[in-house]
């Protein structure tokens, strides 16, 4: 607990700090991307939002699904139902590829932090469980391209730790990807529990037919979340409010709910988190809007929280995202307390045998990959004698590139990944203790084999305990940019599968070699 409370007040610091250094014009900005939409509506007050925070605005390029087809930008027809949907089959393969094969890695490589914009409803087709669309014919009708383009924007910032700000259909999007389903309508979701909507999410149509913000508070419901260390209070004041959709439930994700608003005893989530993510905060509201409003002096500015509440919203994001800033290590994890414990043994065997299959296509790879899980977890508690499978697959959806698995509860795998599983879980790994990292041959930037440097691709090159593999910050292949934050040096130790990652060693180990750093990165 003194850990989980040192780290929030360290964010709070972190807020008065970069406001400081906002205020007094530092030269030294850090590029804040904005995702990309097909319309220039929303961009202003965005970009007005993060250079009153400090920040540098980069509006972000499209992002295209490897073999999709494009009209000027606009998804074809075939993609696309006549309610502007994704089509289900296509969503579909959105879920599984995610970013993989697009150029994205390019794309976001000269920016530190990404602020997702609200919008139209998305595709229900995209939901972990899909949902039929709402029906309502003239209500926020759904952008296909869009939101193919930001489902892939905010897979790849998840997957790659970058820090994240969604804004009211982005906060939705950050539910999205990481498993939630949306209340596609709230006047009929309200309707459907007897209670009254009592328009306090978005205003009423006046006589022209139009709609305006309206302002309304918000409860903050955890003290130790980012939205307190943000914010300082228990309770927001005049948030600036349009939306007829929400975050519905966060049962079985990474996400933990941190700010609610109660209409007629019916609690609407306001604010979400993902616990396992450095910073990666919802909001189902715009303090960007209140920003834009008292910059501009409207009519209605007095309305809505003060420019200098809402503003450090942008300030934590651009704090959380300054070059070599990280979270203090070994923060305190909550979201598998009442979800993951909840599972059987069966139902983790499951789990597990999902992600070998998912991280690796092979049974070898599989078992490969959940023997170099079980070796993380073992160095990252030292002295435990047993461990429930529960404890495990709690650390696993929390840590390192494991983190995404969560999203997988749900699926089914087959009963050879499921028996690889349980084999590997009983203490049968096919790896030493010692082999604690891999890595896509894509994102590596070359080998050297005794001292001779050649490319991660030439697989022949690789020779076990002597090859030594380099990750480095930014490369290129092809013409595309993959890189890390920090580089690691590591020791090959094997293929597990003809079409598998390769495996490897930490020089801690003992394999001789001196030249591997951040080993707690790898290993947190």
């Amino acid at each position: 607990m003194k850990q989980k409370k040192l780290r929030y007040w360290v964010v709070g610091l972190l807020v008065l700090v970069v406001s400081f250094v906002a205020t007094a014009g530092d030269a030294a900005q850090v590029r804040v991307g904005i995702a990309w939409q097909p319309t220039d509506a929303a961009y202003d007050r965005a970009i007005l939002s993060i250079e009153q925070a400090g920040g540098e605005a980069v509006i972000l390029p499209q992002i295209c699904p490897a073999g999709f087809e494009y009209d000027d930008m606009i998804l074809c027809p075939k993609y696309i139902d006549e309610m502007g949907v994704l089509r289900q089959e296509y969503a579909d393969i959105i879920k599984r590829d995610t970013y993989h094969g697009t150029d994205i890695a390019e794309a976001l490589a000269d920016v530190q932090a990404v602020v997702f914009l609200g919008g139209g409803d998305i595709s229900p087709t995209l939901f972990a469980v899909p949902q039929p669309w709402h029906g309502i014919a003239d209500d926020s009708p759904a952008n296909a391209t869009r939101d193919v383009s930001e489902y892939l924007t905010m897979a790849y910032c998840l997957d790659h730790d970058i820090p994240v700000l969604g804004l009211c259909r982005g906060m939705q999007m950050l539910g999205v990807v990481s498993g939630a389903p949306l209340i596609q309508d709230l006047g009929k979701y309200f309707d459907e529990m007897g209670k009254n909507y009592h328009f306090m999410h978005r205003m009423q149509r006046d006589a022209e037919g139009k709609r305006y913000y309206t302002p309304h508070d918000v409860t903050v419901t955890d003290t130790t979340s980012l939205l307190y260390a943000i914010t300082g209070t228990e309770t927001i004041f005049d948030v600036p409010s349009w939306h007829h959709q929400a975050v519905g439930d966060v049962t079985g994700t990474p996400l933990r709910v941190t700010g609610v608003t109660s209409t007629d005893s019916i609690d609407i989530i306001e604010a979400i988190e993902r616990t396992d993510k450095h910073f990666a905060l919802g909001v189902q509201f715009h303090p960007e809007e209140a920003i834009r409003k008292h910059i501009n002096h409207t009519d209605d500015a007095a309305r809505f929280m003060p420019v200098e509440e809402a503003v450090k919203y942008f300030v934590a994001l651009i704090g959380h995202a300054q070059p070599g800033r990280q979270f203090i290590n070994g923060r305190a994890y909550t979201v598998s307390d009442t979800t993951v414990y909840n599972k059987t043994a069966e139902e983790c065997y499951n789990f597990f045998a999902v992600l070998g299959r998912a991280e690796q296509g092979s049974l070898e790879g599989a078992a490969a990959e959940l023997s170099l899980l079980l070796n993380l977890f073992e160095r990252r508690h030292p002295g435990l004698e047993s461990a429930t499978i529960q404890e495990v697959a709690k650390w696993a959806t929390e840590c390192g590139w494991f983190a995404h698995a969560s999203r997988r509860w749900e699926k089914t795998a087959a009963p050879e990944y499921v028996a690889v599983a349980k084999n590997v879980l009983a203490g049968n790994r096919v790896l030493p203790a010692n082999i604690v990292e891999h890595d896509c041959l894509e994102d590596l930037a070359y080998i050297e084999t005794n001292g001779v440097k050649y490319s991660p691709y030439e697989n022949d090159k690789y020779v076990s305990g002597v090859t030594v593999v380099y990750q480095a910050p930014v490369h290129e292949h092809n013409g595309r940019k993959f890189g890390f934050r920090h580089p690691v040096h590591w020791v090959f130790y094997s293929f597990p599968a003809a079409k598998s990652d390769p495996f490897g060693s930490l020089c801690e180990e003992g394999c001789g070699h001196v030249n591997v750093s951040n080993v707690e990165e790898i290993i947190r």
